[in-house]
């Protein structure tokens, strides 16, 4: 059900757009970081986690809520019961420069749902962003949002102005779709939008490449059939990163009785798209449970090794930068200071590890030093807490 307010203002609007935002994500869990805390009183301003662990303050924000859509998992859907409001491109990007001004937010999220057609929602857009660049002045950062079914046309006018281009695929294939929006089209909509940002993408890069969103945890997807999708997004069309949003079921949606995708689930997703991503792993090479699940007791990279006992233990001062890579606690960084280090001496002790960044703890049994093996004593499983809180560039 669609209603609206009547002459909200524009707090009122920000308060129900920005919050209703929240399911489109376009930077890491909130578990990669502790700043998501200073911002929770302003449902709007996001702190997107960057890959190395920085953080900027999007102001992450619907041009509409109201949607033509009826998605079984979505807030936005057409027959929920709850206040529908949109802004005009002139009053979100007055507002927007208001927020920019007073340094509350560094850079620009900006979605909406699709009201009358894609195109009609998409012009909105545009034209607040338009404002943005061509009125006020803005040359910060934007994250603009293609919608399923976008001419491309529009989304040319769109790539001049955004920094960041994305589409969400949802799903890992059509059979998935089908049960989170059977009125939408894997193949002919969405991954054909996908690859019209790529192509466009290919001609002229933008500054932060393209991405794209899937629902984790609906539809009984398992961790191999997303991964094994994301590896191909990456190979195929070269995107900047591929989000994985943990299902949350919402009131007044078709999937509301269903249980919430773990935390835990999404952070392994996480930790092994960074595997696929910077690591040189396939999605082939990854250790997935005989259900096709990750493991949830260790991360992928620790499940990977425990399970090739073949490999280990490298000589550190032989390894070459592509093996270093596949040693748990040591990260693109860590590896290269290692490859450059003994040029200059052999590694012999501990503490010469421990000052290229290495997670020593994690290393050591996977290792040798000039031929001596430094096991670490044994310890009880960490937690999951505790699994949580490693930082992901030392996988």
């Amino acid at each position: 059900m669609t209603y609206l307010l009547r002459k909200p203002d524009s707090s009122e609007k920000l308060k129900i757009l920005g919050e209703v935002a929240q399911f489109d994500v376009c930077g890491f869990p909130s578990i990669f970081t502790r700043k998501k805390r200073k911002f929770e009183r302003f449902k709007f301003i996001y702190p997107a986690v960057g890959q190395k662990g920085s953080c900027v303050r999007l102001f992450k924000v619907l041009q509409s809520n109201a949607c033509e859509g009826n998605c079984f998992y979505c807030a936005n859907r057409k027959d929920r019961d709850f206040p529908r409001v949109d802004f005009s491109p002139q009053e979100l990007a007055r507002l927007f420069i208001q927020y920019y001004e007073k340094r509350l937010v560094d850079g620009l999220f900006l979605s909406s749902a699709i009201c009358g057609s894609s195109n009609q929602s998409e012009e909105k857009m545009l034209q607040t962003v338009q404002l943005l660049r061509y009125k006020y002045g803005y040359r910060g950062y934007i994250h603009y949002k293609i919608l399923p079914g976008t001419d491309q046309s529009l989304i040319e006018a769109a790539a001049k102005l955004a920094d960041r281009l994305s589409i969400n695929l949802e799903a890992p294939g059509e059979k998935y779709l089908t049960q989170l929006s059977p009125s939408k089209k894997f193949t002919s909509e969405l991954v054909r939008g996908l690859e019209k940002i790529a192509r466009i993408n290919q001609e002229k890069p933008l500054k932060g490449g393209i991405t794209t969103q899937l629902v984790v945890g609906a539809a009984k997807e398992t961790d191999r059939e997303i991964l094994s999708l994301s590896d191909k997004l990456y190979r195929n069309y070269k995107l900047w990163r591929v989000y994985y949003s943990a299902f949350m079921p919402i009131l007044g949606t078709p999937l509301e009785g269903l249980p919430p995708c773990l935390p835990l689930r999404e952070y392994r997703l996480y930790q092994a798209d960074f595997l696929l991503k910077g690591y040189g792993f396939t999605s082939e090479e990854l250790p997935f449970e005989e259900d096709g699940s990750l493991p949830q007791e260790h991360d992928p990279k620790l499940a990977w090794a425990l399970k090739h006992p073949e490999m280990f233990p490298l000589e550190i001062n032989r390894a070459d930068f592509t093996e270093l890579l596949k040693v748990p606690g040591i990260g693109r960084i860590s590896a290269r200071r290692i490859v450059n280090a003994r040029n200059l001496e052999k590694f012999t002790r501990l503490e010469q590890l421990k000052k290229t960044g290495a997670v020593v703890g994690r290393t050591r049994n996977f290792l040798t030093l000039d031929g001596k093996f430094y096991p670490a004593p044994k310890k009880a499983t960490s937690r999951i807490n505790e699994q949580l809180s490693f930082r992901y560039w030392n996988l």
